[in-house]
């Protein structure tokens, strides 16, 4: 296990260092930052209700239509009471991913981001793979900003939930 964490940090690094050579050629970096919403799924809606937080992202377009960089996102998942008892706990989802999108005609994009994340619930905390599948629209209201939507399927391993993410480009 430890060597798949090793190998998609090397990835995510490898990554960031192509980008990061490529950018300064063209000064194309791009950083959106936003708010997102969630629904659990599976194991995570067993003991919490829905999930808050906040997402950025930095990206470089290696071509028009393909963008690459990296996505760090924080949520929260408030707590709701168990069948079996009075006590009622969150959780707290970190996740660090490489991402990937594909824009197609008309601003609509879908992409894919892969890493590693970080659950924290009750005191204990577990290092997972995750794996965010999105599919947005890029509005671009004027030259200045681009207002970015989003819906994501996050799957970091047993840790399931559909959200919304809104941002706004830098």
């Amino acid at each position: 296990m430890k060597k798949l964490y090793s190998t998609l940090v090397l990835a995510f690094v490898a990554c960031l260092i192509f980008t990061n050579a490529k950018a300064q050629s063209t000064g194309d970096w791009h950083l959106d930052v936003g708010p997102n919403v969630a629904a659990p799924i599976r194991n995570l809606a067993y003991y919490t209700s829905f999930g808050i937080g906040a997402d950025i992202a930095a990206t470089t377009n290696i071509t028009t239509e393909v963008a690459v960089g990296g996505r760090a996102n924080y949520s929260y998942f408030l707590g709701k009471t168990p069948l079996l008892g009075n006590e009622k706990h969150g959780a707290s989802v970190i996740s660090i991913t490489a991402d990937g999108s594909y824009t197609f005609p008309m601003n609509i994009f879908a992409g894919v981001d892969l890493g590693v994340g970080f659950l924290s619930s009750n005191g204990q905390s577990d290092t997972q793979f995750a794996r965010i599948f999105n599919l947005g629209y890029k509005w671009d209201q004027s030259k200045q900003h681009t207002y970015i939507f989003t819906v994501y399927f996050d799957q970091t391993t047993y840790q399931k939930c559909l959200g919304l993410r809104g941002a706004i480009r830098l």
